[in-house]
């Protein structure tokens, strides 16, 4: 179900856009269905639906990994937002490791977004990466997890 959002924001021109990534973990965790929701999902998702009502919605995966996908036509601007489980299987947000691609050429939506989620947590997002299992999950480089944030804050 997910893809199909993908394939829409493609076809629209979205995805040659910009890519703005940002790794994270979630400070909380919505039981969904089967599925856990993290609070930064639904940060994204609110701005989104705050500026474009008709913001379209979808997710896919299961068990220990979900992706939750979001297309604005209006905004045009599309967001992907993959939730991996890494530790055990327990309703734990330390448990969960996010990669939060978006695609836009609008860097003030970009610094809303990420103002939003550094808000989530009294003293900053920083303070709460843990880099090292981040870097371990996505294979990227610990400096970069802090770069892309800090060059937003």
């Amino acid at each position: 179900m997910g893809k199909k959002l993908k394939k829409e924001a493609a076809k629209l021109g979205i995805t040659s856009q910009p890519k703005y990534t940002f790794y994270a973990r979630p400070r909380k965790l919505k039981m969904k269905f089967s599925k856990y929701k993290p609070d930064i999902a639904y940060k994204i998702e609110n701005f989104m639906m705050s500026i474009d009502p008709s913001t379209m919605s979808t997710e896919s995966g299961g068990g220990r990994n979900n992706t939750f996908y979001f297309l604005s036509t209006q905004m045009n601007m599309y967001a992907e937002i993959a939730d991996r489980m890494a530790g055990m299987i327990v309703p734990n947000p330390i448990n969960h490791a996010i990669q939060i691609d978006i695609y836009t050429n609008n860097q003030d939506y970009i610094k809303s977004i990420v103002r939003d989620i550094n808000n989530i947590w009294d003293d900053g997002i920083l303070a709460h990466l843990d880099i090292h299992k981040l870097a371990k999950k996505y294979k990227v480089r610990e400096e970069d997890i802090i770069n892309a944030w800090k060059s937003f804050l």
